[in-house]
């Protein structure tokens, strides 16, 4: 009973932890990649106190074995499959290694849809093991029945579990994950948006320059032929020209000293944020 009590608990930690790890302006960075660490560790030593069950079930894998024993299996592989590829894409983009990687916003999508895709189905993990859960809750901070004095004998009671405690249990960890998702999705709308942005921007820059050349080219054939309704407009030329070519480089200079070419605010689209001004935009995307 007491390794049930241990595991029960540990479990717990681990998915309170996992939960909390989604609130990122509310742990900060630093705080965030630490107790990714740490609920990695969690799911490593949940898998060492349940070695024997593991080796025991895919020993009989496609072999003589119940379908829910495959089942269990088939679930807990793929967390932990999800749990390392967090931990990956989490330390390539941590502040940790400072990586300049140009695919920045590619690894942190990978990084919150498999945070999702696992927290999901750490919620079906849950309703498997529901029973389970509520009974060792209950032997966990239910005081224990005082004994019979002697000479009596009392019958045992049978510890049950009912639908209600089903839905308090579900209902409990459906919110806190729902509320946790909603809370990374704004994360995945601004990385999209900052790919338009950045797009954009060298669509501008690609479509001025041909722009300016082509005037330039026909302000020269003016010239030539000596054509007297083409000269006004070879005058008003090196106004138009700086107007139209500026514009494109300005964005660029903007965002000369962010290698990402971000303007973000806290906490952040990467390792190197910072704000020494105060303004909750990061330095390194403001204007000179």
């Amino acid at each position: 009973m007491k390794n049930q009590k241990t595991n029960w608990l540990l479990d717990v930690l681990i998915l309170s932890g996992f939960l909390v790890s989604f609130f990122l302006n509310l742990t900060g960075l630093a705080v965030h990649q630490w107790l990714g660490v740490a609920v990695f560790l969690g799911i490593v030593l949940h898998l060492v106190n349940h070695w024997s069950w593991v080796k025991s079930v895919f020993s009989r894998f496609f072999k003589k074995t119940s379908a829910r024993a495959r089942v269990y299996a088939l679930i807990d592989g793929l967390l932990l499959y999800g749990f390392v590829m967090i931990l990956e894409t989490g330390l390539v983009i941590s502040t940790w290694f400072n990586l300049n990687l140009s695919n920045y916003e590619v690894w942190l999508d990978i990084h919150i849809y498999s945070s999702i895709a696992t927290l999901l189905l750490a919620v079906v993990k849950v309703g498997l093991h529901w029973r389970w859960i509520v009974k060792t809750a209950a032997k966990i901070f239910k005081p224990e029945p005082k004994q019979a004095p002697q000479g009596l004998t009392t019958a045992p009671q049978m510890s049950t579990v009912s639908r209600r405690d089903f839905l308090v249990t579900m209902g409990l960890v459906g919110v806190g994950s729902a509320l946790a998702i909603s809370n990374v999705l704004p994360s995945l709308k601004k990385v999209s948006a900052s790919t338009e942005i950045a797009e954009n921007t060298d669509a501008t820059v690609n479509t001025a320059q041909p722009t300016a050349e082509s005037t330039q080219v026909q302000t020269a054939d003016a010239v030539l032929m000596d054509a007297p309704t083409t000269v006004p407009t070879a005058t008003a030329q090196p106004t138009a020209v700086p107007t139209a070519i500026p514009t494109a480089q300005n964005s660029l200079v903007c965002y000369a000293a962010c290698p990402r070419g971000r303007h973000c605010s806290f906490p952040g689209q990467c390792g190197r944020y910072t704000d020494s001004n105060s303004n909750g935009k990061c330095d390194l995307g403001e204007c000179g």
